[in-house]
């Protein structure tokens, strides 16, 4: 038998996005959503010099206490459909980041949607492998 700790994730824990230099951001971690997600200003998808396509990103707002401006960029991505809870269809890039919460980190996918005019600028769904 295998001993495992347990670790408990409240309702509003903070996470490091440290590759993308982004350190205790609040989160609000909603047990009932199909997807994370995090506030993102900027979305540019070009196309590179083999053909293939490479989406630029910038997490955050520039009102956000945490938002750094920097530029990201990614060939890994996948364009999603979703769904908000009121039933409203939008499409969204989904990018892999890697995260940490609590001294543990993971890789786990987020969509990049606008949200500076919500309380949390990350929405951590908690379907992932932890």
């Amino acid at each position: 038998m295998t001993n495992h700790t347990l670790e408990i994730i409240g309702m509003h824990e903070p996470i490091n996005f440290s590759e993308q230099g982004i350190v205790d951001l609040p989160t609000k971690t909603d047990t009932g959503a199909y997807n994370s997600a995090i506030d993102c200003c900027y979305t540019e998808e070009k196309e590179n010099e083999e053909g293939g396509k490479v989406l630029y990103f910038t997490l955050l707002n520039s009102t956000n206490e945490h938002y750094t401006g920097q530029k990201h960029s990614t060939s890994d991505y996948k364009v999603k459909k979703v769904r908000s809870s009121n039933g409203i269809e939008t499409y969204r890039y989904q990018v892999k980041l890697s995260v940490g919460i609590k001294g543990r980190r993971f890789h786990t996918t987020f969509n990049l949607s606008h949200r500076s005019k919500m309380r949390y600028p990350v929405l951590l769904c908690l379907l992932i492998d932890f």
